[in-house]
Order: C-alpha cells, then sequence, then structure tokens
C-alpha cells in the first residue's frame, strides 16, 4: 500500500527502525527504502506497509544503520545519519560529512543480507496487426538485477513470438547479462554478455561479449542520460551460411525520465559499426513508457527496433515492433 503522507501520521516503534520527525509533529518509524525522484522519501512501516513523505517536510532523521548516500556527481557515502534543519549529516567510522538536502540524489538503507538486494521483474504482452494477413505478436519477459555497494548486475530474457495467419511464425530472443562497476565522478566500468536468434533476419545464433566505458553525463532528479563507448567480439552465424566473427565498436546512450504522476520512461540506443566488415552498422534500440496502476504492476508499452545495414540475401534489414503488456516487479 502506497501512502501520500503530509500532515497526518502513526509512530510504531520497531527494533533498529529509522525514527522519522515531520513538521506537523507526528513521527514515522521504519525502514528507510529509498528516496523517490529525490523528492519523496519512501519508508516500509510494519502497520502501514510502504508510505511516501514529501522530502521537505521532514525535519529530523535518525537512523543507526548503515546508510547509502548518493550525490549528484555520483558519490556514493555510507554511515550512520541524521537528518534535520542544517542538512544530511553523514556519520563515518572515522568522519562525519554534513551536505545540504539539494545535494543528495538518493538515500537508502544498505541491504544486510544478498537475498535483499535482488530485484525480479517479468512483463507479458500482445498486439495485434489486422489487414490481409493477420498478426498476432506475443512478448515475454524476465529478468534479475542485483545492487551492490559498488557494482551492479543483471541477466534479462525476452522472446517475442509473431503468430501469422498466412506464412510462418517468426520468433526473437535475446539473453543478456551485464556487470557494471562504479568509479568516481559517475564513471562506469561494464562487461556484457549477450545471446540472440532473429528468424526475420535469418539470424540463428549472435553472441556479443565485450565491455564499455560509461559515465553519466545528465542527473537530475528525475532524468538521467548515460554514455557508453567500447569494444565487442560478434560471433554470428545466420541460415545457411558458415559462423562468422568479427570485431564492432559500441557507442551508446541511455536515457531514463521518471514523471510525478507514476508514468516512467526509459530508453537505449546502441549503434554498432563493424571495424572487419566495410560499411556494416548494427543497430539495437528499445524504448518503454510505464503506468503505474496499483502496488508492483505497470501497464507497459514496449517499441523496438534491430537494424542490420548488410543482412543475408533476402532478409529484412530491420526487425521492429510495438507491444503492449503488463509488467510486474519486486
Amino acid at each position: 500500500m502506497r501512502v501520500l503522507l503530509i500532515t497526518v501520521c502513526f509512530a510504531f516503534t520497531t527494533a533498529n527502525a529509522a525514527e522519522i520527525h515531520l513538521r506537523d509533529g507526528s513521527v514515522v518509524m521504519g525502514t528507510i527504502l529509498g528516496l523517490q525522484d529525490s523528492e519523496d522519501l519512501v519508508v516500509d512501516t510494519e502497520y502501514m506497509d510502504e508510505v511516501i513523505i514529501d522530502w521537505e517536510a521532514i525535519t529530523l532523521v535518525r537512523e543507526t544503520q548503515i546508510i547509502e548516500v548518493e550525490l549528484f556527481n555520483g558519490e556514493r557515502i555510507f554511515g550512520e545519519v541524521v537528518v534535520d534543519e542544517k542538512g544530511v549529516s553523514i556519520i563515518g567510522a572515522e568522519t562525519t560529512i554534513t551536505l545540504p538536502r539539494d545535494r543528495i540524489f538518493s538515500i537508502a538503507e544498505v541491504s544486510e543480507s544478498f537475498w535483499e538486494g535482488i530485484d525480479v521483474y517479468t512483463d507479458v504482452g500482445m498486439n495485434i496487426v489486422r489487414g490481409n494477413n493477420e498478426v498476432t505478436q506475443l512478448s515475454f519477459g524476465a529478468g534479475i538485477g542485483y545492487d551492490g555497494v559498488n557494482f551492479e548486475s543483471s541477466l534479462d530474457a525476452t522472446t517475442i513470438i509473431n503468430e501469422q495467419t498466412e506464412g510462418q511464425d517468426l520468433r526473437r530472443a535475446t539473453l543478456a547479462g551485464n556487470y557494471s562497476y562504479r568509479l568516481p565522478r559517475n564513471w562506469q566500468v561494464s562487461g556484457l554478455l549477450q545471446f540472440e536468434s532473429d528468424d526475420q533476419q535469418g539470424l540463428n545464433l549472435r553472441t556479443l561479449a565485450g565491455g564499455a566505458l560509461g559515465n553519466r553525463v545528465y542527473n537530475e532528479r528525475r532524468m538521467r542520460i548515460d554514455l557508453h563507448g567500447g569494444l565487442v567480439v560478434n560471433s554470428e552465424e545466420f541460415e545457411g551460411q558458415p559462423r562468422n566473427e568479427s570485431l564492432e565498436a559500441l557507442l551508446g546512450s541511455v536515457f531514463r525520465l521518471r514523471s510525478l504522476r507514476g508514468i516512467d520512461i526509459d530508453a537505449s540506443l546502441f549503434i554498432l559499426p563493424s571495424l572487419e566488415q566495410s560499411d556494416r552498422v548494427r543497430m539495437q534500440f528499445d524504448a518503454s513508457l510505464s503506468i503505474d496502476l496499483f502496488a508492483d504492476l505497470d501497464f507497459k508499452l514496449t517499441v523496438y527496433d534491430r537494424y542490420d545495414s548488410q543482412p543475408p540475401e533476402g532478409n529484412d534489414t530491420n526487425d521492429s515492433g510495438l507491444t503492449l503488456g503488463l509488467s510486474w516487479s519486486y
């Protein structure tokens, strides 16, 4: 349950809980889950589930658990936290740092166990295109991620099936793993491994393995933009052709927008020019619009495009589509 806390709040004493005082004199006890959009503190309470508290309505926070505080410049600081009218004080083992509230990008308790740092999601969608050849497009997705102190990793799987009244059904499947290690000043170094098949482009299997250096060039309350550059080895096998391996550059951007009304936009564009095959360029584009329905369930619109400037003869240069569906995360 999500509650927008304005002036009324109840306090319940919980062992090792954060103590949060509001301007109206009420007190909340619970576990700090995070600073949502840098404006609302999300707290998990024993009796009211999750509550959302206006960051500016808070006069005092006392927290004895270890807290991770992320600044807008990407710096992360760990320690006990006291929030008052003067700012946010992070109490470390050897020193105490006090910062103004407007420098804080996110704040959350450090997971006490490995399992608390895991996030999972699953998607299901469908789109029907009517005409001379009716096409029903089904999509399935699932993923798991882990956010550690200095790194994050993820494993995502997607399958899209185009069922046609005339012609052969077409499928596209992707399994992708990513590991990113955080560096100072919003830099990160990443390693990736991806497996992909695509009937529409005649691709039996493509394996990508490589690494990239990235930087968060724009990091504000509701919007983030990351840029990435690196190298990958592309090992691919098309229908009726021998397996081929080549080196590709990787140039990409990731965009994220979080709105006030539970509407989120995510988009990524990666361009992979071949360093060995003349004039060959591949492109991967994904975008989604998510609308919060209730609890952890979202309505989701997804658009994708896969481009290859030199596909095998008789195959399409593009494989693109749109799906509507539901997404559940935990």
